[in-house]
């Protein structure tokens, strides 16, 4: 067994879950993590995930595959409607010939931060300020609830999200490496079933295109199927 003197150090910035999937891995390689997190606690909500192969593989390489519910419905069916409110049979995940398994952001959360190790170091309200690599390593100033306290490492992951603070530290702004493709997604969450749709029911708009010629890469105002 390595002692925890002789092992490596690495700091993982992000208690999302990659940062939590990166220190499982890590900690099983020997290393000793160290998970840092913005946020004063853990965050629980988020979108929701479908796995499929490989997102299955990954699972169960974390050991996780088996915690991780299945909230696809029995007998989904997907729907497509039109402005007119016609409903046409649709595709929909559960058509696929081996149908994925869908679940919540949280979901995934909750388990895998379950599997960390319970000697995994964990620091919430931390952020990096400074992050200075050499040859024996890595030196970061880190910000934790308004002490400036600077620690090395052996390796430096930045788990942060878009628009990673580890990212902007190293390498420079954001500008730099984010592009936009000029496309936007808003979700939510509904408290019960579309009117007109069963439980088990889902809908996708089929709006057609509204360019009188082919839409120009870019181009505003154009909405197909």
């Amino acid at each position: 067994m390595t002692s925890l003197s002789s092992r490596r150090r690495a700091l993982v910035v992000g208690l999302g879950i990659s940062g939590i999937a990166t220190a499982i891995g890590l900690r099983r390689a020997g290393w000793e993590p160290v998970i840092m997190e913005r946020a004063p606690g853990r965050r629980p909500g988020g979108y929701f995930v479908v796995l499929f192969g490989a997102g299955r593989a990954a699972a169960r390489r974390l050991g996780i595959l088996d915690a991780l519910p299945d909230r696809s419905p029995p007998g989904a069916i997907t729907y497509t409607v039109d402005r007119a409110g016609t409903r046409r049979p649709g595709l929909g995940f559960g058509d696929l010939p081996v149908p994925p398994r869908a679940m919540l952001r949280g979901d995934v959360e909750r388990a895998a931060f379950a599997a960390l190790p319970p000697d995994v170091e964990i620091r919430y309200a931390t952020t990096p300020t400074r992050v200075e690599q050499d040859a024996a390593g890595v030196e970061v100033t880190l910000d934790q609830g308004g002490d400036s306290v600077t620690e090395r490492f052996d390796l430096v992951v930045g788990a942060d999200g878009l628009r990673s603070t580890v990212r902007r530290l190293v390498f420079g702004p954001d500008g730099r490496y984010l592009h936009r493709l000029g496309y936007m997604i808003a979700a939510t969450a509904l408290p019960g079933p579309v009117g007109g749709l069963a439980p088990h029911e889902g809908a996708s708009p089929a709006t057609p295109a509204t360019c009188p010629a082919p839409c120009a890469p870019g181009r505003r105002g154009c909405a197909r199927t």
